[in-house]
């Protein structure tokens, strides 16, 4: 085998390694809404209050684009998404009833 061979087998473990990782990060996550301008400021306040009773969540701003395609995504800047932890799906579904 030569270096070049070498080298695309190792990108090749590497990238498959780093979007499995991403694959199982993003299943611990359930979303619970998305809304884009004055409708995320609700999704902010329900995060807010999540978080005060202890429930793990996260929120995402904008689209997670690649730097070649955010031109493409200026409209979708204002997007809010709300995550919560998997474990805590049911508490917080309960919380926002």
């Amino acid at each position: 085998m030569n270096l070049e061979t070498i080298l695309i087998i190792v990108l090749g473990i590497t990238f498959v390694v780093l979007v499995s990782i991403r694959a199982v990060r993003n299943l611990q996550w359930v979303r619970f809404g998305e809304a884009f301008g004055k409708q995320g400021e609700a999704l902010l306040d329900d995060y807010t209050y999540l978080t005060e009773q202890g429930i793990t969540c996260r929120v995402e701003h904008g689209l997670p684009t690649g730097r070649l395609f955010r031109p493409l995504a200026k409209n979708l800047d204002d997007r809010v998404a709300l995550f919560v932890h998997r474990k805590d799906e049911q508490k917080a579904r309960q919380l926002l009833k």
